[in-house]
C-alpha cells in the first residue's frame, strides 16, 4: 500500500505537470493564483488534547487553483486550495486542510448591484488558519463555513447604501471542555451607507441585527441577540498616510462601546499600521488586523461571535529591497472571561522574510509565536512558537491575485464602486 507521505509527494508532481500545461491560459477560465509553497520547521508548544507537544513539521500547500469568468454585467469567482502536515515524530497527526471561496457579483443597473460569497475551511490547526479569530484552540477538526450576500444602490456617485446578510456555521471536533462548545450558527443583517465628502475624507454608517444560536444550548448556553451601531472615519492625510477612526455601540444581554483608530504609514517600499480596536467578533476589525483583499468584502468569523474583543496592534510590509520582501505584525488581545480565569488574553506575534531567487522561485523564512492564558474554553496555558524555511514556486504566470497583492505589500483600498467627488478639499 502507498504510504501517505508518498501520495503527497506525487500529488505535489502532479500539480506542477497540470499548472505548467497552463500557464498561459487567459483571465477568464482556470488560473493558479498562489505559488506551490513547500516548507518545513519546528513547531514548539502545540496543543493536542491537554499535552504540549514539539515536532518537526512539512507542510505542503499547492497553489490555489481558481476559475474566472467576468462579463460587463457579471463577475464569478471560485478557488479551492489544500495544505498537506506531515508530522516526523507522530505521523497519526498528519492533516489534509481544505480552503475554498466562491464570489459573485452583478451590476443590475448603474445603480443596482448584487454580490455574494462562500468560504470554506476544513483545518486541524485553527489557531493558525482563522486570521481573525483571537481565541487560540488546540489541534483538532475546525470546520466553518462562511457566506454572506447584498444588495447595495448607488444613490449618486459620492453615496452608497448597502444592505447585507451574513451566516457563519461552526462545527468542531475538539477535545475536552472544548467539545461542543464553538458549534453553532450565527446571523446578521446589516445595513450600511458609505459617503466620499471629499477625495481625502470619507465617512460610514451602518445597523446591524445579530442572532447567534449555539447547536449544544446545554453545553454553550441559549441563543443570543444582539443590535449594533457602528460610524466609521477615513481621513487619506496624503498619498501613503492613512488615519481610520471607528466607534459605536454593541446591546445584547450587556451593552458595550466600541471603537477603533488606525494609522498606516508609507516609507519608501514599506507599510507600517497601528492601531487600538474594541470590536465584536462576528465583524472582524479594522487595519491593521484585517486581511481582507482589496476592494472586496470579507467574511464573518463564527467563532464565539457575539464577544466583544479589544486589540493593540502593529503591522509592517512591503519590500525591502527589489528581491527581499518582509511581513510582520504582533496583537495583544483581551476579551471574554468569567469569575473563575478573568479575561481571555492573547499575544500573537508572525515575522516573514522573502528573497527572491528567480522570477519564479523564492526562499522564505517564517516565526511565529502564540500565547493564551487558561481561559473558560481552554484551561492550560498556550506558549507555541515556530519556526520555518522553504521555498514558494510560481508554476505559471497568472495575473498576481489579491491576496498575493496584500501579503507583498499593497495596502487594502476602498471599494471602486464609490468615486470622489471633482472638487477640492477643504
Amino acid at each position: 500500500m502507498i504510504s501517505r507521505k508518498v501520495l503527497v509527494w506525487q500529488c505535489a508532481a502532479l500539480m506542477l505537470t497540470i499548472a505548467g500545461t497552463r500557464a498561459q491560459e487567459h483571465q477568464n477560465g482556470f488560473s493558479l493564483t498562489s505559488p506551490l509553497s513547500l516548507s518545513s520547521g519546528y513547531d514548539q508548544g502545540f496543543i493536542v488534547g491537554s499535552s504540549a507537544l514539539n515536532d518537526t513539521v512539512t507542510i505542503l500547500t499547492a497553489p490555489r487553483f481558481a476559475w474566472a469568468d467576468s462579463t460587463h454585467r457579471t463577475d464569478f469567482f471560485v478557488d479551492y486550495q489544500p495544505e498537506f502536515e506531515l508530522f516526523a515524530r507522530d505521523p497519526g497527526l498528519d492533516a489534509w486542510n481544505h480552503s475554498a471561496t466562491l464570489r459573485y457579483g452583478y451590476r443590475i443597473n448603474s445603480r443596482w448591484s448584487i454580490d455574494a460569497g462562500n468560504l470554506f475551511l476544513s483545518t486541524m490547526d485553527a489557531s493558525r488558519q482563522l486570521a481573525n479569530s483571537l481565541l487560540l484552540l488546540p489541534r483538532g477538526r475546525f470546520l466553518q463555513n462562511a457566506s454572506y450576500a447584498g444588495l447595495n444602490y448607488r444613490v449618486n456617485h459620492q453615496t452608497k447604501v448597502s444592505f447585507r446578510l451574513d451566516n457563519a456555521f461552526t462545527n468542531t471536533d475538539l477535545p475536552g471542555a472544548l467539545a461542543g462548545r464553538l458549534d453553532g450558527n450565527t446571523t446578521a443583517f446589516t445595513v450600511t451607507v458609505d459617503r466620499i465628502v471629499t477625495s481625502r475624507h470619507k465617512l460610514s454608517g451602518s445597523y446591524s441585527i445579530l442572532h447567534s444560536h449555539p447547536l449544544n444550548p446545554e453545553i454553550s448556553g441559549s441563543p443570543t441577540n444582539v443590535q449594533l451601531v457602528n460610524l466609521g472615519y477615513t481621513y487619506d492625510v496624503m498619498p501613503g498616510l492613512i488615519v481610520r477612526l471607528a466607534a459605536g455601540a454593541v446591546k445584547g444581554t450587556q451593552s458595550s462601546f466600541i471603537g477603533a483608530a488606525a494609522v498606516e504609514k508609507r516609507l519608501g517600499g514599506m507599510w507600517i499600521a497601528g492601531g487600538y480596536q474594541r470590536y465584536l467578533s462576528f465583524f472582524g476589525g479594522l487595519a491593521p488586523l484585517s486581511n481582507a483583499p482589496p476592494g472586496t468584502a470579507s467574511f464573518a468569523d463564527g467563532v464565539t461571535p457575539s464577544t466583544v474583543y479589544q486589540v493593540g496592534s502593529v503591522r509592517a510590509w512591503g519590500q525591502l529591497s527589489k528581491r527581499l520582501g518582509m511581513a510582520a505584525s504582533f496583537q495583544k488581545a483581551m476579551g471574554g472571561g468569567d469569575a473563575v480565569y478573568g479575561a481571555l488574553r492573547s499575544d500573537v506575534a508572525q515575522a516573514r522574510l522573502t528573497y527572491k531567487l528567480s522570477e519564479r522561485v523564492s526562499a522564505f523564512l517564517v516565526a511565529e509565536h502564540y500565547a493564551q492564558n487558561p481561559n473558560p474554553f481552554l484551561d492550560i496555558a498556550i506558549s507555541r512558537n515556530r519556526y520555518f524555511g522553504g521555498l514558494e514556486i510560481w508554476v505559471s504566470h497568472p495575473k498576481e491575485s489579491l491576496d498575493a497583492q496584500n501579503r507583498h505589500g499593497k495596502i487594502p483600498q476602498e471599494s471602486e464602486d464609490l468615486k470622489a467627488p471633482a472638487q477640492e478639499d477643504k
